[in-house]
């Protein structure tokens, strides 16, 4: 079986450093990712997007602009016979005030920190998803707003 979800994803820059979540699992394993998660019905990408990394890394943001979408698929962890498949939209977004790096109030299953990387270092680390380094390695800010939010 197959499962699909939106997810909202914020990439925080500040002396290229980008934010990311590190995530520990009961195996050892040790992957990071960018702060934000699964869009709720009824929510649009950005407010999802602001929710989930206040949840996640108690800071407030602004998006900015949409600058990249992605698709990738893999097995569940907790239910092998089921395939995750998730649609990722990417915002550059800014701090709204100072931040100091830190778990938010409600932090991700495995989440164990948030740390400001090296953009130069993202490909010596392991990332979910795996091509994540490549994509933000290709950042590029449209010219024109191609994700227009609810215009209703």
């Amino acid at each position: 079986m197959i499962t699909s979800k939106n997810s909202a994803k914020a990439i925080i820059l500040q002396d290229r450093k980008i934010l990311l979540i590190k995530k520990q699992y009961e195996d050892g394993r040790v992957h990071y990712t960018l702060p934000g998660g699964t869009q709720e019905p009824g929510e649009t990408l950005e407010e999802a997007l602001v929710r989930e990394v206040f949840e996640e890394i108690g800071a407030e943001i602004m998006t900015k602009t949409m600058t990249k979408v992605y698709e990738h698929s893999r097995p569940s962890r907790k239910q092998p016979d089921i395939t995750k498949h998730k649609i990722e939209f990417a915002f550059l977004c800014e701090l709204k005030t100072p931040y100091t790096p830190r778990n938010g109030l409600h932090p991700d299953s495995h989440q164990v920190s948030v740390e400001w990387i090296d953009i130069d270092n993202l490909k010596t680390l392991t990332l979910d998803p795996e091509q994540l380094a490549e994509v933000l390695q290709q950042l590029t800010i449209p010219d024109n707003p191609f994700y227009l939010g609810r215009i209703q």
